[in-house]
Order: structure tokens, then C-alpha cells, then sequence
């Protein structure tokens, strides 16, 4: 269910500064304050790519990213699409490609800093960036019977397959008739220094409505944040 909270901004899209055409919106909020720190915007596909727009309130495109798959399967549908991302403000990229049969990692904090990068076995990845949305719907049943799925996620920042586990929760407040999952990390170790994630799905839809955790775009100094994300589908 969007949260009051974003429906009530709904009306203040506009101010982020994009008024092309969009399938889906999302507005990112501190869970402190509740001020909105940037609107991102999925694009119709074209092409097998997806891409998504990052706007600033002020309407500056702050960053953007290509999501794309090879053959029939729309990037949406696949868990592991590859990845192109570049922050405007901080010159920061981020991608994961196909290279053969191995999968490339590929990351640089700034315009000016040198390119990182590591090669992953193909089979050693389970979900790439927004592909977490399609890995969900693809284990819908799995999940909502109370499995625990663990799954190898690419993460170019760290140059590795990081292993994540995922599981259905009880959903917060006004969400308890959405379905709820929690995502964090599998070594027990790490979990202690890593907040997990929160998302809320539409029962229905099994549409991804509301998000809570660390997000893949950096604050304007270069630091991670902890945000909360509503969605809505055009």
C-alpha cells in the first residue's frame, strides 16, 4: 500500500524536473526527516534496455542507468540484467557485463579514479542491481511459504558476489495487507555491521510498492545512505 507519506508528495514529482513518459516512479525519502532527496524514473524498454532517470528535487539529472538483456527477456523480467551506471555529480560508475561466459565487475569512485574490476563465473551470480524485483517474482511461492532463499548478488563497488538471504516478514503498519520480505546478508559475521533491507509488495500485483535500506546511488558527499523508496506504476 504507497504510504501516506508519498501519496501526498505525489503532486511534487513535477519538481524534480522530468515530464517524459515513465512506467514507473519512485520517490526517495529520509526515514528521519521524511525530505525528499531524489525521484528516480523507470523509462518505457526499448530496444531490450530499461533506462532509469535520477533526478535531485531541484531538477538536476543527477545520475542515470542502463538496464539491458540480450534475446526476448525484458530487463524487468530478468534477475540478472547487465548494468551500466554513472553519477553525474561525483563522476562514480558502476557495471556488470557480460564478458564470454564469465561475468565482468566493473567500478570507479570518480571521474578521475582508476577503473576496478574482477571477472565472475557465470553460474556464480543469482540477481544483478534492479534484477532482485524479477528474482523475487520468480520465487514468489517459495518465499510466502516461509523459505529462506540465499542468493549470490554482483556488487561492482566491492569487485565480488556478495551472498544475501531473503525470507517473508511480517509487513509494518498500514502494510499488513501487503506481503513483506527482508533481505540481509548470509554471513552472521558482516550482519552485524550491515543494516538489512525492507520491501513491500502489492499481495495482488506482487508489485514492489515500498523499499527501505541502502540505496545504489551515493548522497551528494559520496557516502552511502539509508533511504525509504515509494513506487507507483504509470
Amino acid at each position: 500500500m504507497l504510504s501516506l507519506l508519498a501519496a501526498a508528495a505525489l503532486n511534487t514529482v513535477a519538481l524534480c524536473g522530468y515530464e517524459g513518459e515513465a512506467q514507473v516512479v519512485g520517490l526517495a525519502r529520509d526515514p528521519r526527516t521524511g525530505k525528499l532527496a531524489y525521484c528516480e524514473y523507470y523509462l518505457p524498454t526499448e530496444n531490450d534496455r530499461t533506462r532509469v532517470l535520477y533526478y535531485s528535487p531541484a531538477g538536476y539529472r543527477i545520475a542515470e542507468k542502463t538496464l539491458f538483456t540480450r534475446g526476448a527477456d525484458l530487463p524487468r523480467n530478468n534477475p540478472k540484467p547487465e548494468m551500466l551506471q554513472r553519477d553525474h555529480r561525483l563522476g562514480e560508475e558502476r557495471a556488470v557485463r557480460r564478458r564470454g561466459n564469465r561475468w565482468e565487475l566493473r567500478y570507479r569512485a570518480s571521474g578521475s579514479a582508476d577503473w576496478e574490476s574482477a571477472l565472475v563465473g557465470q553460474s556464480d551470480i543469482d540477481v544483478i542491481d534492479a534484477g532482485f524485483d524479477a528474482f523475487v517474482r520468480q520465487n514468489w511461492r517459495e518465499l510466502l511459504s516461509g523459505r529462506r532463499l540465499d542468493f549470490n548478488f554482483a556488487s561492482p563497488v566491492h569487485g565480488r558476489v556478495i551472498g544475501l538471504r531473503a525470507r517473508k516478514v511480517d509487513c509494518r503498519g498500514e502494510a499488513a495487507r501487503d506481503i513483506c520480505f527482508s533481505v540481509d546478508l548470509a554471513q552472521p559475521l558482516l550482519r552485524l555491521f550491515a543494516g538489512d533491507l525492507y520491501l513491500e509488495y502489492g499481495a495482488d500485483t506482487r508489485r514492489l510498492q515500498f523499499f527501505e535500506g541502502v540505496v545504489n546511488l551515493l548522497d551528494g558527499r559520496g557516502q552511502n545512505q539509508r533511504l525509504q523508496i515509494d513506487y507507483r506504476y504509470q
